[in-house]
């Protein structure tokens, strides 16, 4: 049987009203690009508009005198690029000992300003797109001294997985650096 038709005008923009509702179930969502990796035992996330390329993590050229939070640099397409030690500056561990690399680790060459930094991390777990709803704002899983490096935090394999803030962490690096 088919759906007897409203008569009146209230109730013919009432039914209108009823089948836009009903149409609406599937809302398009704007989305974001994220690249997930894995530094020790955690998941971060870093916005993909950042993140110029990922290389494997080869031989790092230590430059004495530098900053304690830089590893050394790296060449890359005919240019030099710093690599930062994100487990130091992230406050996770004292160091990045060359010999704790693995065969997994990878180097992010994060674009800032026109400067490109590499970031030395345990291994890229995906590159994705997110819904933006998907990143909470409330920072559940993150340590206090970790939380001024956050956006936010998403949920990535059952695991709490903070967004990286870029401008925060360049931010960090430069106040420790002067």
């Amino acid at each position: 049987m088919s759906e007897q038709m409203p008569s009146t005008h209230p109730e013919i923009l009432a039914h209108a009203a009823l089948l836009r509702q009903q149409e609406q179930i599937i809302v398009d969502e704007e989305q974001q690009h994220l690249l997930i990796f894995r530094l020790l035992d955690h998941y971060f996330a870093l916005p993909g508009q950042y993140v110029r390329e990922v290389l494997p993590a080869g031989d790092i050229i230590p430059v004495p005198g530098s900053s304690p939070f830089f590893l050394g640099v790296i060449p890359v397409r005919g240019e030099i690029a710093s690599v930062l030690d994100l487990a130091r500056l992230l406050e996770m561990l004292p160091t990045t000992i060359a010999s704790t690399r693995k065969h997994s680790s990878r180097i992010l060459i994060v674009q800032k300003e026109e400067k490109n930094t590499g970031m030395l991390v345990d291994a890229v777990e995906d590159i994705r797109e997110f819904p933006k709803s998907a990143v909470q704002t409330q920072h559940s899983s993150l340590a206090d001294h970790m939380q001024k490096f956050a956006h936010g935090e998403l949920l990535f394999a059952d695991h709490p997985t903070p967004l990286l803030d870029i401008d925060a962490l360049f931010q960090h690096l430069q106040e420790l650096c002067l």
